[in-house]
């Protein structure tokens, strides 16, 4: 079908061509040299190859369109009339195709050859200016057409991308919470339960000789059973809650995140900018994961502390500036005597993630200890893209959002009348340019404020009449204005129908249009003298001639506006079934994720915690051999738990990430001489987690 569809359209247009030349002239009785009969059929055959290609090679075939054309100058000159069809439709494939710089250079060259084309054959000075004009303006109609299709395949492949990076990590999304939380389970079994094994079996060993070690070890295991339960709680409180949603603003999510640490110990304090409270988009989603995992930090290792959350806005470039400081551990947590730096020790993965979030954005963030006294601060700065890049002009507001599609539309609609003007009066050309630019100009921002563009030409379309009026203008030159006004009025409303709204608010604009170009003809026709109002008729005439007028602009108008409004639709249609489909795989991964959560952590309910508690309670009771078995029995369980976890995960279609780090848990260790009873660390870093862990699947960086 593709190739079909790329070869149909040239040999439509080659079969055309022979039709109209050598095919008429032939069946008229003309005479026709077997010479130029075979140029003909050769340039046809030439312009259908070349067209076949345009697809993968644009440039080169829009140049050899042009250079048959350039071939055919000996030839009569219907005889390669259809062809400059042919360039506008390989220059269209250029458009579409090419960069803008290869597009602007092929696009002058066609106008140059064209130019060339015209001084062969066409006489006058006036006639070859006129058709080097006429050749600008659909070189530039075709350009901005083409830039136009090809601004929506790319909007079209971007979105295609992030769907495919969605569906990518909605199927890793169970496997990386698995992963994840299987390092925070290792992590707390490896540092408190395994402790407790060792420092029980101890005492056990070592009691007949050193009785003082049972009581030590007694404590020792009530309390790190304390702090093993409270760790689990603090899992599972954080697996079971949800994320909130990533459409909402930057104020609500930062709140929310900040209750649901309050509620884990911390005492957060949240600041954000009244200009940035309802910010959402990348810098928001990027300023949340930052706090989430600043708080995490805080919760681990200052449990307790006060931590102030401030999100304002820079003095310089509008960026978004980031503080989270905490105090310090306080109280319990601080009497284990362990410096604040080293408190900061860990796999710096953390920190590390928070420095990719700020640098995709081109930021910066610094983390280290408070300078103005004890505790720890992260401070980020996120570009908010409103800046202009150095070495680049910044551009009026006024200008931004235009690009080279725009410019090309003014200055077709302007090229035609100026034409019309020098072929018909050469001396008037310049007195006509000024008017017909300003007709022009508005459409620049047809596509940004469409109703105060078209405004703006159906009011500039009066300078027709007013120059007849006053006597500055010829009446043909009058005409070809009103002529550049009728045709700017159609483009802007098009633009209504495609940029302004629904068809529902914007029916109104062909009657809008009609009735604005009917006053203004009317006008150029009274100013001439072909009706008199005052006279003829006064004012029924005038309510006739509008109503009859405004009849005959009313229906191409609005065929205009159908078309740019079934444009819009159509547009809005595809751009909410991949704002859908990527949605739906959004909110799928998080659910998958979240549920992966739940299910984990009634694992660690229905198990885990209860041989946790045993341990408290058998130590409480100074039963030292049970608090030893409770410990085993509660190490087995979350091993149990674990294996589970990675053989789900090694059975998952998606490979593991590269770089990922695959603890394994100890299993209950048995010693073979005498220990003193100290708690052993973990082999492991602690990996930085959030209560909102099932926003993090859906972000590279983690």
């Amino acid at each position: 079908m593709e190739r079909i569809r790329n070869w149909l359209l040239p040999v439509l247009l080659a079969i055309q061509q022979l039709a109209f030349w050598p095919g008429r002239a032939l069946r008229d009785g003309d005479p026709v040299g077997a010479v130029p009969l075979a140029a003909a059929l050769g340039a046809a055959v030439a312009v259908t190859v070349a067209l076949g290609v345009r697809r993968r090679h644009p440039a080169v075939a829009a140049l050899a369109v042009e250079a048959v054309l350039l071939a055919c100058l000996p030839l009569p000159e219907d005889a390669a009339l259809l062809h400059s069809i042919s360039v506008l439709v390989a220059l269209y494939s250029v458009a579409v195709r090419c960069d803008d710089r290869r597009a602007a250079l092929v696009g002058a060259v066609l106008t140059a050859a064209e130019a060339v084309r015209a001084a062969v054959q066409l006489g006058s000075a006036a006639e070859v200016g006129g058709e080097v004009l006429v050749t600008g303006a659909l070189v530039l109609t075709v350009l901005g057409l083409g830039r136009g299709r090809r601004r929506w395949h790319a909007g079209r492949r971007a979105a295609a991308r992030d769907l495919a990076r969605a569906e990518a990590e909605r199927g890793r999304a169970a496997t990386t919470e698995r992963q994840r939380l299987a390092r925070e389970l290792h992590d707390v079994s490896a540092h408190h339960l395994t402790s407790v094994v060792v420092t029980a079996d101890a005492a056990l060993r070592l009691g007949e000789r050193k009785p003082e070690l049972t009581a030590q070890a007694l404590e020792f295991a009530a309390d790190s059973g304390r702090e093993t339960l409270a760790s689990l709680h603090r899992l599972v409180a954080m697996m079971r809650t949800s994320a909130a949603d990533e459409d909402s603003a930057l104020e609500e999510r930062v709140g929310e995140l900040a209750d649901g640490f309050a509620r884990l110990g911390l005492r957060p304090a949240v600041e954000v900018a009244q200009g940035l409270a309802a910010l959402t988009g990348p810098v928001a989603d990027a300023a949340f994961g930052i706090v989430r995992e600043a708080l995490t930090n805080a919760l681990r290792y200052a449990p307790g502390a006060a931590v102030r959350v401030r999100v304002a806005v820079a003095d310089d470039e509008g960026a978004v500036d980031l503080t989270v400081e905490d105090g310090g551990a306080c109280g319990d947590a601080a009497a284990g005597g362990a410096p604040a730096a080293r408190q900061r020790l860990g796999s710096g993965r953390g920190t590390t993630g928070m420095r990719e979030r700020a640098a995709a954005l081109g930021g910066t963030l610094e983390a280290g200890p408070r300078e103005d006294g004890p505790g720890w601060s992260v401070r980020a700065r996120l570009p908010r893209g409103t800046a202009a890049p150095r070495g680049r002009v910044a551009r009026h507001p006024a200008l931004r959002g235009l690009d080279a599609t725009d410019g090309a539309t003014a200055l077709a609609v302007a090229a035609f009348p100026v034409f019309a003007v020098l072929v018909e009066r050469p001396s008037d050309v310049w007195l006509a340019t000024g008017p017909v630019l300003a007709h022009a100009l508005p459409l620049l921002w047809r596509r940004r404020a469409p109703w105060a563009a078209l405004c703006a030409v159906l009011a500039l379309t009066w300078l027709a009449p007013l120059g007849r009026a006053f006597g500055l203008l010829h009446p043909d030159v009058a005409l070809c204005l009103l002529v550049s006004g009728g045709v700017a009025a159609c483009v802007g409303v098009y633009a209504v129908g495609a940029y302004a709204g629904p068809a529902r608010v914007t029916w109104p604009v062909p009657a809008v249009g009609a009735a604005g170009l009917a006053l203004a003809s009317i006008a150029v026709a009274s100013a001439d003298g072909i009706a008199d109002l005052r006279t003829e008729g006064g004012f029924g005439l005038l309510l006739f001639l509008v109503c009859a007028v405004g009849l005959a602009f009313l229906f191409p108008l609005a065929a205009l506006w159908a078309v740019g409004a079934a444009v819009r639709t159509r547009r809005e249609r595809v751009r909410a079934y991949e704002d859908h489909a990527l949605a739906a795989t959004v909110h799928s991964a998080v659910v998958e994720a979240y549920e992966e959560r739940c299910r984990i952590a009634e694992e660690l309910r229905g198990e885990v915690l209860r041989h946790a508690s045993d341990v408290i309670t058998r130590a409480e009771a100074g039963d030292l051999g049970a608090v030893a078995d409770g410990a085993r029995a509660a190490l087995s369980a979350m091993r149990d738990l674990l294996s589970t976890l990675r053989e789900t995960t090694a059975s998952a279609t998606t490979p593991t990430p590269p770089g990922t780090p695959k603890e394994t848990l100890p299993s209950p260790p048995t010693l073979p001489r005498a220990r003193t009873a100290k708690s052993a660390p973990a082999n492991g870093a602690p990996a930085k987690s959030g209560p909102a862990a099932a926003r993090t699947v859906l972000e590279p960086s983690e």
